[in-house]
This record gives structure tokens, C-alpha cells and sequence, in this order.
């Protein structure tokens, strides 16, 4: 059964249910052991300090947001491929405009020192969350240059099945895996626009979500999502 674990910088307790069953389908003793190492490579690699060399051509930065509220502060940045393959486990910087990173140091949760899988052609949408303030109300984010030695390299890229609504200082999601692969240290992303601007944002993590499972969450979110058009994204971490 799938299993969500506490975003070391949620702002709450996530809610977790899952549904569906597991279904082994033709994934082979090879498959299971090679993603268990590309599980447990991110793993050392969140445990050191992120260090940027260079900066990725290929990814603009549409846009980022901030959001500041009394527990703590959310950066929404939205992401473009321009290249003509797909880009994944890209490290990527968050910090105050003007400032230093604030997610660089170890031991930051990968994914939120890592950009999402995006597919060539689209965008995505990345949310870093912290109990701290940011301490502006503006942020910049840098994408780094794909490593030398690529922990995982994904020939395609496939979007899961989400949906959710707001409920002020908080949403409710469901995700559904129909990758065809499991997927590992999942993040789940909630954003919230009312006139064409971000208005509220969270995040959560979810463990493992085997092939056709499907997850319930609530997550917390920094800014106010009632009466707003909520979206859920959820990145695909694990590929065919």
C-alpha cells in the first residue's frame, strides 16, 4: 500500500488514503532493483549541499511568485522545455531576490532543490515551501545544467491523473498513478488563482504509488484558496 511521509517543511499533517490495487504488471526483479537505486542515489544526493554548475539552456523560468503567511512562505515558479527532449533531476536554486539560496544547504527533501520532470515543448509548475519567511516579496530561481553522471534519465515523460479544490487554508487532492510505473518520493504540488495570479500554494510527499493506485491528500497551503481555481501537479519521478 502507498504511503505518504511528512514534507520535512509541510505546514501541517498530510492526509493520506489510498485506494486501488497493485498490480505487478511485467516490471521484472531487474526494473525493482534498478529503481531502488535511483531512489536511494536521490536520497545521498538531498544529503549533501546543492551546487549549481552553470545553468540549463534549454529551461526558461515563465514566472515566479511568492507567498508569505504566518506559517511560513511558498515560491511558485512555472517552468518551460524549450529543448527537444525531455529534461529531469535538474538542480535547481531558490532564494530572495537579491539574495542567497535558501534551499542549497544538505539535507533539503530533493525535490525541492531538484526541478520536476518536464516534457519538451510544455511547462511546469514547481512549488518550494518553508516554514521560514522568504523575506522578500520577490524571488529568483535558477535551473542548473544537467549533470555529467544523470542519476535517472527519462525518454518520456507522462502526467498523472489529479484534481482537487480549495478550502481556504487548505486542499484537497487525488492523485492517480497511470504511468504504467511505480512512482517513488512523489511531490505533490497545490496552487490557487483568483484573477490570473497565484493566490495560495502547498506541497506535499508521497512515498510510493504503486501502478493504478490512487492517493487522497489534504495539504496546507501558504495564502487562502477559497473561491479560487485550484490545480494539482504531481511530476512524474520514476520512468518507463
Amino acid at each position: 500500500m502507498a504511503s505518504a511521509s511528512p514534507p520535512i517543511w509541510a505546514l501541517g499533517a498530510v492526509a493520506l488514503v489510498l485506494v486501488g490495487a497493485v498490480l505487478s504488471g511485467c516490471a521484472t526483479t531487474q526494473d525493482a532493483n534498478q529503481r531502488a537505486s535511483i531512489q536511494a542515489d536521490r536520497t545521498l544526493a538531498s544529503r549533501k549541499a546543492l551546487e549549481l554548475q552553470g545553468t540549463d539552456r534549454e529551461v526558461q523560468v515563465v514566472s515566479t511568485t511568492v507567498l508569505n503567511g504566518k506559517d511560513g512562505s511558498a515560491v511558485v515558479a512555472v517552468l518551460r522545455n524549450r529543448g527537444s527532449e525531455p529534461v529531469n533531476d535538474l538542480p535547481i536554486e531558490v532564494g530572495p531576490e537579491g539574495g542567497q539560496p535558501v534551499n542549497a544547504r544538505p539535507n533539503v527533501p530533493y525535490f525541492q532543490s531538484h526541478a520536476p520532470a518536464i516534457a519538451p515543448g510544455e511547462q511546469a509548475t514547481w512549488v518550494y515551501v518553508s516554514k521560514d519567511p522568504l523575506g522578500s516579496n520577490r524571488a529568483f530561481v535558477r535551473v542548473g545544467a544537467h549533470p555529467t553522471r544523470p542519476l535517472t534519465t527519462a525518454n518520456h515523460v507522462s502526467a498523472l491523473d489529479t484534481g482537487g479544490k480549495g478550502d481556504g487554508s487548505s486542499v484537497k487532492a487525488e492523485v492517480t498513478n497511470d504511468t504504467g510505473v511505480p512512482q517513488y518520493d512523489l511531490d505533490v504540488y497545490a496552487v490557487a488563482r483568483k484573477g490570473g495570479r497565484f493566490v495560495a500554494a502547498g506541497r506535499a510527499n508521497v512515498e510510493h504509488l504503486g501502478v493504478t493506485e490512487s492517493a487522497h491528500l489534504t495539504l496546507p497551503v501558504i495564502g487562502d484558496a477559497k473561491g479560487a481555481q485550484v490545480q494539482i501537479f504531481a511530476p512524474q519521478t520514476l520512468f518507463q
